[in-house]
């Protein structure tokens, strides 16, 4: 069993990790789970055939981009705004 690092080491890593890591903006992603339907993105739906499942993930592809789209235009206008 490998011997955990005192809690102040893992404290300064998480400080040097925090300060070096660039910040996500999850608001695109929030735009997309608040838009999209939640069964464009299940493995398959029950009676579902092969062909069915591929078209609704071809159209699932294209929607998300499409809200992606959506949610970048929203964004730079909020900023245009400021």
């Amino acid at each position: 069993m490998t011997p955990r690092p005192p809690a102040s080491s893992c404290a300064s890593l998480a400080k040097t990790e925090a300060a070096s890591s660039p910040d996500i903006d999850v608001r695109p992603l929030a735009y997309v789970l608040t838009h999209m339907h939640p069964d464009l993105n299940k493995s398959i739906l029950p009676g579902e055939s092969w062909d069915d499942m591929m078209a609704r993930r071809a159209a699932a592809a294209d929607i998300l981009d499409d809200l992606l789209t959506e949610a970048a235009d929203e964004l730079a206008d909020a900023e245009a705004v400021i």
